[in-house]
């Protein structure tokens, strides 16, 4: 049993990162992105290479290097230290809610952030 806490209904991976890394301490991996992964999308087997790729080598990276904030509002809030409420996505995927971009890895367009994941 794993002492992370389980993702909310229909809620983003990196909203979850962000959630939890408040509480639980980054060990150099990437343990929360797996856990959330096997919990919510356990089809998306290549999920730590993809991460890996556009430079997120452990769950504090993912957060810094590989999404950011989409809107003002929404940095406002991580600058602030403050709950952010996920926005929602379905079952099964790990794309991003509207709070967030992802970073389009460089065979995918160049390390730039789009609307769009990589």
């Amino acid at each position: 049993m794993s002492e992370l806490p389980e993702p909310v209904i229909h809620e983003c991976l990196p909203c979850y990162l962000y959630r939890v890394a408040s509480d639980v301490a980054c060990d150099g991996n990437l343990r929360m992105l797996s856990f959330y992964r096997d919990e919510c999308a356990p089809r998306a087997s290549a999920l730590e290479k993809k991460m890996r790729m556009l430079g997120g080598y452990c769950d504090c990276e993912v957060l810094l290097n590989v999404v950011r904030p989409a809107t003002t509002a929404a940095m406002r809030l991580i600058d602030a230290g403050e709950d952010l409420v996920c926005k929602g996505v379905r079952r099964g995927t790990i794309q991003p809610c509207e709070n967030w971009l992802m970073r389009r890895g460089v065979q995918w367009g160049g390390g730039r952030f789009g609307r769009r994941s990589a």
